[in-house]
């Protein structure tokens, strides 16, 4: 009774905002009355029923609640150019929005088979690992930033012979670089990678200074550079098994999540080192089984740049000059690959370059502007690759201030970029730079035991690395005539891809 006196109620007050409830005291619809209520009544009761009957099997939703910060950035329509804009991804490179579970290809596999990983040019729009945002203001930086010449042609057998002689080689530098090559492959691991710390595997304890970085991305990645330089990717080169197994270890080693393929166990060093190693051999070997990864290492580089256009030893943290270096090359090595490399992180990129230089650019510092050896040889290479001019006072400046310098007789990675940017500036300056260097090399390689073949210095960089690293970078240096073409003069390559 008591429900049904509430119904009554409730329908008296729909009466009233129907306007029916002064009728009821009226004798005109005094006989409607109860017709009134008991249609109301019953009304009421189909309409509850109903909303009851909606409810059953129906999902729990919940609240959206869009939220937009204020921003001072210029309204799209003052920017203005052709412009190639990426669709933006699903979010920033720090996981604010919540994470991927990251997935390990293929760790162990008896046969070399290398398993395609769709690229970002083959995927979805939902794809992982889709270049991320950027900011309105950010198309204002994409105006002709691109990496130029620098390529693999001379790798090439009938070239090589050729550009040796003529730019600066002799038969003993390529004798010493075989000898380098030769110690390389004996340390391979039989899983095929290679470790700083070298002295597993065949090796045993037989050669001194190991080095202690644990990276095994960033070891075999290094390591297999040197056997690219020298054009053995082809089945009749004489080291082809030991670049195939380095290129399958490599691979089985990359973790796909959003950002892209994760090569760095560690760090970022390593992922640029690696994604080199892979865009250089998909660009000479053209085997289609390495784009995918090749192109997922780009990715991976590019989503997780610093907003200033750096790199460091960590995804996202702002850029050193030493990182970034290996990071710019993988982007050069991918576009000379056919990879798909964002206009936005190179015009970045040249925003980094500019925050660490000094006088104008002609020297860097490590994160900020200044004058230090390394980050100065790493800068100037960087601005040759985007198109400074050979007769650029800056540049001209740099190299002085590099020639003065002279090369390093301990530290091998200073004299790896430095001897790249003496290489292609050319002049009587690079005749006098490269036969010191050239020349003490070949002097200071061991030639006895189980060592012969490789170089160990003492240096910061070297204690780390070890005579692995050590022996990597100085065969690269010696394959510095031939390993990129020349940025200037005769040979040169000056368009970009």
């Amino acid at each position: 009774m008591q429900n049904r006196a509430f119904l009554l109620r409730a329908a008296m007050a729909v009466a009233d905002r129907l306007g029916f409830r002064s009728g009821f005291h009226d004798t005109r619809f005094e006989g409607m009355s109860g017709f009134v209520v008991s249609l109301l009544f019953h009304l009421m009761l189909l309409l509850t029923l109903g909303y009851f009957v909606l409810l059953v099997g129906r999902e729990p939703s919940g609240v959206v609640i869009v939220v937009t910060e204020p921003s001072d950035d210029p309204p799209l329509a003052v920017l203005t150019g052709d412009l190639a804009v990426t669709e933006p991804p699903p979010g920033p490179w720090d996981d604010r929005l919540g994470s991927v579970e990251p997935t390990l290809i293929a760790p162990t596999v008896p046969k070399i088979v290398l398993t395609p990983i769709p690229s970002s040019s083959e995927s979805t729009p939902d794809a992982q690992h889709r270049p991320r945002s950027f900011q309105p203001r950010d198309l204002l930086l994409v105006t002709g930033s691109q990496l130029r010449g620098g390529g693999l042609e001379g790798r090439d057998p009938q070239s090589r012979a050729n550009l040796v002689r003529t730019r600066g080689g002799t038969a003993d530098s390529e004798d010493a670089m075989a000898r380098g090559l030769a110690w390389l492959a004996a340390h391979q691991r039989t899983d095929g990678s290679w470790r700083f710390d070298h002295r597993g595997g065949a090796c045993g304890n037989a050669c001194g200074n190991p080095g202690s970085v644990a990276s095994t991305t960033g070891s075999t990645g290094l390591v297999l550079l040197p056997f690219l330089g020298a054009g053995h990717t082809t089945d009749e080169s004489q080291y082809f098994d030991a670049v195939e197994r380095g290129l399958y270890y490599l691979t089985s080693r990359m973790i796909i999540g959003r950002h892209g393929g994760d090569l760095q166990e560690g760090t970022m060093y390593a992922q640029g080192i690696a994604a080199i190693a892979l865009c250089e051999a998909y660009a000479m070997m053209r085997d289609e089984s390495l784009r995918g990864p090749a192109q997922a290492a780009i990715d991976f580089i590019a989503n997780v740049q610093h907003d200033q256009g750096g790199w460091r030893y960590y995804p996202g943290q702002p850029g050193d000059t030493t990182v970034f270096g290996w990071q710019i090359m993988a982007l050069r090595s991918a576009q000379l690959a056919g990879l798909q490399v964002p206009d936005l992180v190179l015009a970045r990129a040249e925003k980094f370059l500019d925050s660490v230089q000094d006088q104008q650019g002609a020297t860097y510092g490590y994160m900020t502007p200044g004058r230090q050896p390394s980050p100065t040889a790493i800068g100037l290479l960087s601005r040759m690759y985007y198109g400074w001019q050979q007769d650029d006072p800056r540049l001209a400046d740099g190299v002085q201030y590099l020639q003065n310098l002279g090369p390093s007789r301990t530290d091998m990675y200073f004299n790896y970029y430095a001897h790249q940017v003496m290489h292609h500036y050319e002049g009587p300056g690079w005749q006098a730079w490269n036969r010191e260097l050239r020349d003490r090399l070949i002097a200071t390689q061991a030639r006895r035991g189980h060592e012969h073949g490789s170089w160990y210095f003492n240096d910061q960089h070297a204690e780390s690395g070890g005579r692995l690293y050590t022996t990597a970078m100085c065969v690269m240096i010696l394959q510095v005539y031939y390993r990129y073409m020349p940025l200037y003069g005769r040979a040169a390559v000056h368009d970009g891809l």
